[in-house]
């Protein structure tokens, strides 16, 4: 059985609200920039907008919250966290290995509609029908 020679991952990572278009821009290009040096490819980058943090990180009540999902070879993972820890626009990251058959968009779908079903049924339950 051979090791295939890249790994899919998905990052997360939060950048200050107020950061412009054009900077953003220039963070998600160093990231593609470092996914392609490490034989990689973005899959999917969905920028969620800004929303509020659980609690204070540097100073932000809120931040913009993006997500991706991509392969690349040793290393990658690494060099993408080096290049966040350095930009003073990322206040915090996560990345985690995914399958190589993970469904970024199928997960998605799911996801909301589990929260359309959740709020339905919290409605329901304020008036009195469950």
């Amino acid at each position: 059985m051979s090791v295939p020679s890249s790994h899919c991952y998905e990052t997360v990572y939060i950048l200050k609200p107020g950061i412009s278009e054009t900077d953003a821009s220039t963070i998600h290009t160093k990231v593609d920039n470092v996914i392609s040096k490490f034989e990689g490819k973005l899959n999917v980058r969905d920028d969620w907008g800004v929303s509020e943090l659980a609690y204070e990180i540097k100073n932000e009540r809120n931040g913009r919250f993006v997500v991706i999902h991509y392969a690349g070879a040793k290393g990658v993972v690494e060099e993408i966290e080096r290049h966040f820890k350095i930009l003073d626009d990322v206040i915090r990251f996560m990345t985690v290995q995914v399958a190589p058959d993970y469904d970024y968009e199928k997960i998605k779908k799911q996801i909301q509609a589990s929260e359309e079903e959740f709020k339905k049924n919290r409605e329901l339950r304020k008036k009195g029908q469950m």
